[in-house]
């Protein structure tokens, strides 16, 4: 079963698993794209849909009757509501999720959803400047947390200045030289991030004030960058200067429809008819067109939410209402903008749009739920990239740990799309680095804890001590719910003895007296880790953490007076290759950088020109070259201008054969791309070279002739061993040269 939620993933029939599960049309993890595919006996078939009432139901259940008694049984319906009626299947023949995904273009190309780039550069050569591209965002300037009424300040943080943001686009250009950069800030407005929408300006004056973003844009706009602005019309509240609830969608008993929790407490969900003429309001998008010049905007949440019902008598909408002003709203501001994107993306999206922020991957990993691949059995694949990659530039969102991030540069690699960068570290983070980038080498262990009575309790922390520990750091302790979504208290302390003097083997430290806060009852994450005063930088450490470098070491249940607790042992960053990997610059170009730096570099200069060559190319082919279908093949365009991508995820060496007949060999989480015009590979032998150390390399054509006949060629090395063939000629490379011939 091929599913197209996100890029995509396909269901085997065989296993033990059992569930149901329901994929409604372009919901938050729903189907991406109006279809589902199946594939039975090596024959495939596309089913396809145009209303957004449609979901496609996917069961599997253990075989009880007839010739099918106790195997497993993957079948799918689709559940038809309100005004759909009618679906089409098509039989493909001989195939698999490709020839589904193929057979779905043509069918999105008569939906008219299929709208290349070579249409939407025609009177817009500027857009081209997403090829290649990317995404570098500040997420939130200004941060201000209000109670869930929005009537009460709870916090303010300042996380960058306007000027500090300009400083930081210039440090990308000027000193990691790069030049393909969508740059995109968030939390500019009056209040800050998610804060009194719809009104937005005078921008926010604790970050500088309009004057000083305005000339902060124009920085960043002289650097040669897409300077693009976070916004949101979906979401409403309560103390904004404009709320009224007419503008504030219906349920169909009559309340207000209620949004999330966010940063300026509850949101509510904007009728999308209204949200456009909210836009459109002279003090709204034209006056920050007006005041900064920049070249993409960026609305919130418009693709990401799933398609909106009002049940209110004044404007009702259907799904497909919504989706109209949706689009709508898109239309407008691209027009006025000049290019446009929003979160996670959808199919009938991509005529309206120039960006999708969230179809690649959300948190370092292929989708929000981080149960759903397990859930279902599922193995991620790219179907909405071989129908629509040609068509819109796509990245990931939210922040990720960049030491636990090799596989998710290689899930990029694999695509062919450039990174998105959202955990930028406060402020000015490069200035006064030391230059040490690799992770403390301390991991967390499992804690202990002693209950005592009145709701307290003693708890020790154990650290697994490598080697001697280089930073200044502080011990952060958080309870956090489950999803470690929020902070219920906290048991924060300075290590003692200090770091200086935790020697190598289980270190213990502890007891350290806790009370539960009164009428706090339920389930309680503990989670660890080292943090820096005053810039409240997380320290990584060696086992795996969560997205915000903290490790789970136990779990609290707290009951009335009744405490228990469960204690967890982290495990340890995985075998197979370094998670940490694209964090190195050791012998390489960004040597001696902050860690950030590091990685942002690093995967620019594989990711970038890779992206920049082929957004115009469709994706032609993708394969799993393994039985674990650890390794992945695909190829972008045709014949002689086709360029192919091989990673291996899996935990042993892979064996390429190229096609000059010389052999290179892909260690865990090594890859290789080949093309006419670009190479770029991280391997433990290539150009009959064989490497203790495998190097990372890129080499480009400066000429746009095929390397093996260009007169110029510039190598890039990143980390390891410094030593590439190129020709009849092994160079010694220690940043980067560039070779004439």
């Amino acid at each position: 079963m091929a599913v197209p939620v996100r890029l995509g993933l396909i269901i085997p029939a065989e296993g033990t698993l059992q569930f149901t599960h329901s994929f409604d049309t372009y919901a938050y993890e729903g189907c991406h794209m109006a279809m589902v595919g199946v594939v039975k006996g090596g024959a495939a078939a596309l089913v396809s849909w145009d209303d957004p009432y449609t979901a496609a139901e996917v069961r599997k259940t253990a075989g009880k009757t007839g010739d099918v008694k106790g195997r497993q049984v993957l079948s799918t319906s689709l559940v038809l509501r309100k005004s759909a009626r009618r679906a089409r299947v098509s039989f493909l023949g001989k195939g698999d999720y490709v020839t589904i995904a193929k057979a779905y273009r043509d069918a999105a190309r008569k939906k008219g959803w299929l709208v290349t780039w070579d249409e939407k550069l025609k009177g817009h050569p500027d857009r081209a400047r997403y090829f290649g591209a990317v995404n570098y965002k500040l997420w939130s300037m200004l941060t201000r947390r209000m109670n869930e009424e929005s009537t009460k300040e709870e916090s303010v943080t300042v996380n960058w200045t306007f000027d500090e943001a300009a400083q930081i686009a210039e440090h990308l250009k000027n000193d990691l030289r790069l030049d393909r950069v969508l740059f995109i800030m968030g939390g500019w407005i009056h209040r800050g991030y998610d804060n009194q929408h719809p009104d937005i300006l005078p921008a926010a004056p604790e970050c500088g004030g309009s004057e000083t973003f305005a000339e902060c844009c124009r920085r960043i706009r002289r650097l040669g960058y897409v300077l693009s602005l976070h916004d949101n019309y979906q979401d409403i509240y309560r103390d904004a200067p404009s709320w009224d609830e007419k503008h504030v969608m219906r349920r169909p008993d009559g309340q207000l429809a209620k949004g999330g929790r966010w940063a300026g407490g509850r949101a509510y969900l904007t009728n999308s008819k209204m949200a456009l003429e909210l836009a459109k309001r002279p003090q709204n998008l034209p006056a920050v067109k007006t005041l900064t010049g920049a070249d993409s905007y960026f609305i919130d949440t418009t693709y990401a939410a799933g398609l909106q019902e009002d049940s209110s008598k004044e404007h009702p909408l259907t799904r497909a209402d919504d989706m109209k002003w949706k689009q709508a709203i898109s239309d407008y501001a691209r027009g006025l903008f000049g290019s446009f994107g929003s979160e996670c993306g959808r199919e009938w999206a991509v005529p309206h749009a120039d960006f999708f922020e969230g179809l690649t991957g959300v948190s370092g990993r292929y989708y929000h739920g981080a149960g759903l691949l397990k859930k279902l059995g599922a193995v991620p694949v790219p179907l909405f990239e071989i129908v629509y990659r040609d068509c819109i530039a796509m990245y990931g969102k939210y922040g990720y740990d960049v030491y636990q991030a090799a596989a998710y540069v290689l899930h990029h690699v694999s695509i062919g799309r450039p990174l998105h960068y959202h955990s930028i570290p406060q402020h000015l983070y490069w200035k006064g680095w030391t230059g040490k980038s690799e992770p403390e080498a301390v991991a967390p262990k499992a804690a202990e804890v002693t209950v005592k009575p009145g709701r307290r309790f003693d708890i020790t922390y154990h650290w697994q001590v490598e080697k001697p520990l280089r930073g200044n750091w502080f011990i952060f302790v958080h309870f956090t719910d489950p999803a470690g979504a929020e902070i219920k208290f906290q048991n924060d302390h300075p290590p003692d003895p200090p770091f200086s003097k935790w020697q190598p083997g289980d270190h213990v430290d502890g007891p350290h007296p806790v009370t539960v806060p009164p009428g706090l009852e339920g389930t309680f994450d503990v989670r660890v880790g080292f943090y820096s005063r005053p810039s409240l930088g997380r320290a990584s450490l060696l086992g795996e953490s969560d997205n915000e470098r903290r490790t789970i070491v136990g779990r609290l249940e707290v009951a009335g007076e009744k405490i228990t607790f469960t204690p967890v042992t982290p495990k340890r960053r995985g075998a197979g290759g370094d998670p940490a990997l694209f964090t190195r610059a050791d012998g390489g170009w960004a040597e001696g950088m902050h860690p950030m730096d590091i990685y942002v570099k690093n995967t620019y200069e594989v990711l970038s020109p890779l992206n920049e060559i082929t957004s115009r190319m469709p994706m032609t082919h993708h394969s799993f070259l393994t039985p674990d279908r650890q390794v992945v093949r695909t190829v972008f365009g045709h014949g002689a201008e086709a360029v192919t991508c091989t990673v291996n995820m899996g935990q042993a060496e892979y064996r390429v054969r190229e096609t000059t007949g010389g052999e290179v060999v892909l260690p865990p989480l090594g890859f290789l791309v080949t093309g006419p015009t670009f190479v770029a590979f991280c391997a433990s032998a290539s150009g009959g070279i064989a490497y203790d150390d495998p190097p990372l390399f890129t080499l480009r054509s400066l000429d746009s002739r095929a390397i093996g006949t260009s007169g110029k060629v510039r190598i890039w090395h990143g980390f390891g061993d410094p030593r590439i063939r190129l020709g009849n000629k092994v160079h010694t490379v220690e940043k980067e040269t560039t070779v004439a011939f």
